[in-house]
């Protein structure tokens, strides 16, 4: 009886610290479970498509790879013959940096969290971040590396927009420097966002095509609201050149979420959560 119960404790000891596995994601045709690294449905033998391929370029519990973004830039920082000062929300690059003004070229960018727990068959509620990482990817044509850039959390939801740079007209239906929407003004010009909590990083450092942000911080706070509230309430993040590192002009090209992916090469952002 008693080596019955050592052997059931010990069992118990075991399963306690082992490792949560790797959450699954299922096919969009037959719900079948599927791994990072499929590219047909083991069971309906159906192709995989995006979010689920390519394969993700690292592993996590939660892996986040869609949502929307926009580029806006202060007026001295447009080109003028082009007009695009209002947004660039659909193109498939843009600039974070300085031009103009030491923080003139922003992004903004939210991922679709929510739908991303549910296609990995996460639940949300009592969710335990752990870890959370943003990976950006910088475009082989930028014009600069080694970007010191600083991740807020916004505060203010905001309208991506379908604006292109080298568009002469203006395209009204998104943000831009003064407006989180059309007719909606920020209550602080270039986005509304907190000064605390904030991730910093160095994009394209050394030429680097890569950079991975820790913004497990600002993840967490947003599941800390979730968990008091029941409302998942995340505007997403605004990134620009961090203005506590001056000395620094220049801005760096990246991909955006309209880029998807090139060949089999991810390029657009992915959030990681752990």
């Amino acid at each position: 009886m008693q080596h019955r119960l050592l052997v059931l404790v010990c069992c118990f000891l075991l399963i306690a610290i082992t490792p949560a596995a790797e959450a699954i994601t299922r096919c969009s045709n037959c719900q079948y479970p599927v791994t990072s690294d499929a590219l047909t449905c083991p069971k309906c033998l159906r192709k995989l498509q995006w979010p689920l391929i390519p394969e993700r370029s690292r592993s996590a519990r939660v892996v986040v790879r869609t949502g929307h973004d926009a580029f806006i830039r202060h007026p001295h920082a447009r080109i003028r013959k082009y007009r695009d000062d209002r947004n660039t929300g659909g193109d498939h690059t843009g600039h974070i940096g300085s031009w103009g003004g030491p923080t003139t070229l922003r992004y903004l960018l939210r991922f679709d969290i929510p739908q991303a727990f549910a296609m990995a068959q996460v639940d949300m509620n009592g969710f335990n971040v752990r870890r959370a990482l943003l990976r950006l990817c910088v475009d082989d044509q930028g014009k600069y590396n080694g970007l010191p850039v600083r991740v807020y959390p916004l505060t203010r939801p905001f309208s991506a927009g379908t604006g292109m740079t080298g568009v002469r007209e203006k395209v009204p239906d998104g943000c831009d420097w003064y407006y989180s929407a059309p007719l909606i003004v920020w209550h602080r010009e270039g986005g509304d966002y907190a000064e605390k909590p904030s991730a910093v990083a160095i994009l394209g450092e050394d030429g680097e095509k890569e950079t991975i942000i820790d913004v497990t911080e600002l993840i967490i706070a947003r599941f800390d609201e979730f968990a008091r509230t029941g409302v998942w309430n995340d505007p997403g993040f605004l990134i620009m050149h961090d203005p506590a590192r001056y000395g620094y002009h220049g801005y760096v090209t990246i991909h955006s979420l309209e880029a998807v992916y090139l060949g089999q090469s991810v390029r657009s952002p992915e959030l990681f959560i752990q």
